[in-house]
């Protein structure tokens, strides 16, 4: 298998038909959406907690004292009215996730569509259409969602039920077990790839494709290995140069404490804010056309390997036709 050649007609591709890219951003939906962050329970102190406390103060005091006067206010609303909101914002949660998981499944499915249709045309075609991709992917589409809710339910199910033995295993090996579990993420995210791909390409159901995308993997084992190395590396790489830009937001904060003695963090503040906000939208870019990139080698790399089964039967029965003409010969 040619790995180069692979590699530089899933750039070319994504390069001409950009439209993928729009794919691949809605495919990094899909990807990031249920991790939650952590609150900060103790970042809010009373008008009169402030007064003592001598660390950094972002607001005025007569500010932090209406912040202060709030959160007391809050604090005597009835206990109910809280269950109801906490209920509220589950449910918009769960909606948040809901919409991501379709946005990732469409846009999943777009790119891997987008790229088998891109290496079935001609070079002079002009670039696809979203409406183009969209339809051809409209027929699979469901199969696609189910397949990546189902996998979202057994996922939780089994985090559940596992998640003692995995905190176990973590502590008893001095955290050298998470790395044991990164190559099993690996390898199922693998298997979902190519058993989407399997769907898209071989009008396989899911169980059909899940066996489908088993037999291409295991029948070759060597060249998905080094294809996965090949991609693997190269997003482990991009990955690293992103954490820099997010490490250097805190700097303009710490820079505020320094020239006003940690005294204020406010203007500091704002800055490392503003910075976010300009970072993130080029962070999601970039990283759905990595999506984008990795979704199309993936798909290439699945039918030059369905070319070459299709080819062995056509080499064996040369080879016997070839043989028996010697015999009778």
């Amino acid at each position: 298998m040619n790995f180069g050649e692979v590699l530089t007609k899933a750039w070319k591709i994504i390069w001409k038909h950009k439209i993928l890219w729009l794919f691949g951003i809605l495919a990094g939906c899909g990807a990031a959406q249920g991790g939650g962050g952590g609150g900060g329970g103790n970042a809010v102190y009373s008008g009169e907690q402030s007064g003592h406390y001598g660390g950094p103060s972002v607001m005025s005091p007569g500010l932090e004292n209406a912040f202060g006067n709030f959160f007391q206010r809050m604090a005597e609303v009835p206990v109910w009215v809280w269950i109801l909101i906490a209920i509220f914002v589950i449910l918009v949660m769960f909606a948040l996730s809901f919409l991501a998981l379709m946005a990732g499944s469409l846009g999943t499915a777009g790119v891997i569509k987008g790229a088998s249709m891109a290496d079935k045309a001609d070079p002079e075609d002009k670039p696809l259409s979203f409406g183009h991709i969209f339809k051809e992917v409209k027929p699979y589409y469901w199969k696609v969602f189910l397949l990546q809710l189902g996998l979202r339910f057994v996922g939780f199910f089994i985090v559940l039920f596992l998640l003692i033995p995995i905190i176990l295993l973590t502590v008893c090996t001095c955290f050298l077990g998470l790395f044991l579990l990164i190559p099993i993420g690996w390898f199922i995210e693998l298997m979902v790839y190519f058993t989407i791909i399997a769907i898209l390409e071989e009008d396989k159901g899911i169980f059909d494709g899940i066996q489908r995308a088993w037999q291409m993997i295991t029948r070759h084992l060597g060249d998905v290995f080094v294809m996965f190395l090949i991609l693997g590396v190269g997003q482990m790489i991009l990955g690293l140069l992103f954490i820099f830009p997010l490490l250097a937001l805190p700097i303009p904060i710490l820079i505020n404490l320094l020239v006003t003695g940690f005294e204020a963090v406010g203007i500091g503040l704002v800055v490392s804010m503003v910075l976010f906000m300009l970072i993130i939208p080029v962070i999601v870019f970039v990283v759905g056309v990595v999506k984008a990139y990795v979704l199309t080698s993936w798909t290439l790399t699945y039918r030059h390997l369905l070319d070459e089964e299709e080819l062995e039967p056509v080499v064996l029965n040369k080879e016997i036709i070839t043989d028996n003409e010697v015999e009778s010969n």
